[in-house]
């Protein structure tokens, strides 16, 4: 493992739920998991010196909130179309709070994206990347361009859901532990002829950010 600790972003439908279960049973790596406010203070409170790794939903900034200022940043990233389309119908079939029953008002995805709108479908990547997460960007802030800042100053890795064996292996080099997952990445049940030609320039009208940042990710890390 690098002598700095890791704090690897799950950014969600990025096969975030297969390396979680590979990085559980890989042997050599100290993983502490970060997905509730709970965990959070929990962290918080803990010592982390035997950690190598916080892995979880949270957003670029989070090492400030764990005291973990000299870590290193790492994700892995989606083409933000599908990634929201993926996104959408998670919600829609498995989500049982208000964002679940909200999206359940459309009649489908072609209706929800004609009408509706949710934070988390529109440039979810470069908001987590960047370090505003939910919150309205900061008058005069350039989004994308804070969330290049930050990957040019803090990331290591950046793998790819497309790509998942080929970054996965080099994620395990890097980390210098042998990543090995024992399911299969989960693609989605969804099929992209079944949603209209205008739905999907709408959602990526949406992610100009995303579709930007994912590009420049692709070429500095593929």
């Amino acid at each position: 493992m690098p002598d700095q600790k890791t704090i690897l972003l799950h950014i969600t439908k990025t096969a975030g739920g297969t390396l979680k279960t590979a990085l559980q049973e890989t042997p050599g790596v100290n993983v502490e998991f970060l997905y509730a406010p709970q965990d959070l203070e929990r962290l918080q409170a803990a010592d982390l010196a035997a950690v190598d790794m916080i892995y979880g939903h949270s957003i670029f900034g989070v090492d400030a909130s764990l005291d973990l200022p000299e870590a290193r940043y790492s994700c892995f990233m989606r083409h933000p179309v599908t990634r929201t389309i993926s996104h959408y119908y998670h919600l829609r079939n498995v989500e049982k709070g208000p964002v679940g029953d909200k999206i359940r008002e459309s009649e489908d995805i072609d209706d929800f994206f004609a009408r509706m709108q949710h934070w988390e479908f529109s440039n979810l990547m470069t908001k987590i990347i960047s370090g505003i997460g939910a919150q309205p960007a900061p008058e005069g802030l350039n989004v994308f361009r804070e969330a290049v800042k930050n990957i040019e100053a803090r990331f290591d890795f950046i793998g790819f859901q497309e790509y998942f064996p080929l970054s996965l292996r080099r994620l395990s080099e890097h980390l210098g532990v042998e990543i090995r997952p024992s399911r299969d990445v989960n693609v989605g049940r969804y099929a992209l002829n079944d949603i209209r030609e205008e739905t999907l320039r709408r959602i990526e009208a949406i992610n100009g950010a995303d579709m930007k940042l994912y590009k420049y990710c692709l070429d500095r890390f593929l």
